[in-house]
């Protein structure tokens, strides 16, 4: 497990909190990850992960290391977004993602509270 430390009230004082419809292309992009793990489709959603949590595994191995990082699924139940960066809660885990220019993408998932404000994840880290 990889530690994630995300100080979420930093960012909703620096960046603000978008509404409701900045949240639609976030929530389609975890729902599009977590129906590509799902159905096992793991080279759809190597695809969804942003370059640098995909180059944390050599390409051969990052199908295997989703099959394997028991990723949990389940419907997107709460968005927050702050400006380039977002969280999707499900009702048995948290995803991060990031906007790039091609859209949001994942960077972290199969994440869990340690404490507060940091997070273990099953795909991704620092």
């Amino acid at each position: 497990m990889i530690g994630k430390t995300l100080a979420f009230s930093a960012c909703l004082l620096l960046a603000g909190c978008t509404g409701a419809s900045g949240q639609a292309p976030v929530k389609e992009a975890a729902g599009r990850f977590i129906g590509a793990v799902a159905s096992g489709g793991q080279r759809s959603a190597c695809a969804l992960l942003a370059p640098r949590t995909r180059e944390s595994w050599r390409p051969e191995i990052c199908e295997h290391g989703l099959a394997t990082a028991k990723i949990p699924v389940g419907a997107s139940e709460t968005v927050s977004v702050w400006s380039e960066e977002a969280q999707v809660k499900t009702a048995r885990d948290t995803l991060f993602l990031h906007e790039s220019s091609t859209g949001w993408l994942i960077t972290d998932a199969g994440c869990h509270h340690r404490n507060e404000q940091v997070y273990d994840c099953a795909v991704g880290g620092p």
